[in-house]
């Protein structure tokens, strides 16, 4: 934001969170971010969870509030009674379930920026409801990939309504590693001259696990490729199964979900993410290009907007496991070439994927929509006045 602008009132609405996840960090890493920038920002959350408590921890102001489900109304009153008194220019939702109750209050508070973001490949699922939340309830959408914003704009928003703002990653913190690699490596039981191919996050369908192992078994046993799973889920034991069944025990290693993944995604040499799902905007390709690592990702949603097939990493078909093994095949085969993807990769990251970046452009956008509802030189009017 320019400097000529004043700070601004934020209110970012976490509300509807039960436990963590990654909208759950990106919220609160937005908020830190736009703190240390001198804005005025408190998180509404659950009082005692999860985000309650990262958010004291960062140092972030809170706002205790519940919203069960999006016509949950219990503490409209409060909302609105906070945003008034607190002269709050904007309010920022990250989550279906607190789509309508907060955004309500603010508007009744007379907040002039009202904002959400959506997080979810998922299109409205009725007229009614996207007309609510685009002409009542919200100046403008915020989609976090391409992919969402044309799912959006296919069931009825507005293309004036919509903004485009990827997720970012704090590049400096990830490269901050606690354990060397070599170390990692050897507590999950690689030599130096396996390729350590990962696949980090939740272990579900949507998230293509069976597929790569099926790629697995169409590589030959002496190219000394291994799969690393990194995390838990509903998948996990029935994935662990379904390995030995296949033979495949000596060739794929299980972690639990780690809190330092930045250790692990170090200590391997290509990261995969075969999702088969529309993903929006994985956190996983960026953290893997924010440490130099070749990407291999699937042709659906986000996916290919920010890996650049041939210079980051390389893209397939989703659910086509010999499209993954022929990938797995190219880079395992060509260090060169997974370090040449992995420079690229990094410094397509820093340029455009940034938690820095994505800040700027969101501080922006804030700034934009108050001068716009407010009116064209408002701020600047407002700091004249102070100043004098």
């Amino acid at each position: 934001m320019k400097q000529t602008s004043r700070p601004l009132s934020i209110l970012q609405v976490a509300s509807g969170f039960p436990g963590w996840g990654g909208t759950e960090l990106h919220l609160l890493n937005l908020s830190a971010q736009l703190s240390l920038r001198g804005h005025a920002v408190t998180v509404a959350c659950r009082p005692d969870g999860w985000v309650y408590n990262k958010a004291k921890e960062m140092g972030l102001d809170t706002l205790q509030a519940t919203v069960l489900r999006q016509q949950d109304w219990t503490d409209y009153r409060k909302l609105r009674d906070w945003c008034r008194a607190n002269n709050i220019d904007v309010v920022h939702a990250h989550w279906s379930t607190d789509a309508f109750v907060p955004a309500a209050a603010g508007r009744a508070a007379g907040v002039p920026v009202r904002l959400m973001t959506r997080h979810s490949p998922y299109p409205f699922k009725t007229g009614l409801g996207r007309w609510i939340f685009t002409e009542v309830l919200y100046n403008r959408l915020l989609a976090v990939s391409h992919s969402v914003a044309r799912t959006l704009a296919q069931c009825g928003v507005p293309e004036d309504k919509l903004t485009v703002i990827h997720h970012g990653t704090d590049v400096g913190a990830f490269e901050n590693f606690t354990v060397p690699a070599e170390k990692i490596r050897e507590e999950l039981g690689l030599s130096s001259d396996d390729i350590a191919v990962g696949i980090v996050g939740r272990v579900a369908p949507e998230k293509g696990h069976k597929y790569l192992f099926d790629a697995l078994a169409e590589i030959e046993p002496g190219t000394g490729v291994k799969i690393v799973v990194v995390g838990d889920g509903p998948e996990a034991a029935s994935s662990k199964e379904y390995v030995r069944e296949h033979g495949m025990a000596d060739r794929v290693i299980f972690s639990p979900f780690r809190s330092d993944v930045n250790n692990i995604f170090n200590a391997l040499d290509i990261v995969v993410v075969p999702s088969t799902w529309e993903e929006p905007c994985s956190a996983v390709i960026q953290q893997a290009m924010a440490l130099s690592k070749p990407v291999i990702g699937t042709l659906v949603g986000g996916t290919p907007e920010m890996i650049v097939e041939g210079e980051t990493g390389l893209l397939a078909p989703p659910s086509d496991a010999a499209a993954l093994a022929a990938a797995i095949r190219m880079l395992s085969a060509d260090e060169p070439m997974r370090a040449r993807m992995g420079q690229a990769g990094y410094a397509r990251v820093t340029r455009d994927f940034s938690l820095s970046v994505m800040t700027d452009r969101i501080e922006e956008l804030y700034r934009r929509e108050y001068e716009r509802v407010r009116g064209v030189g408002t701020l600047q009017t407002a700091l004249a006045s102070n100043a004098s």
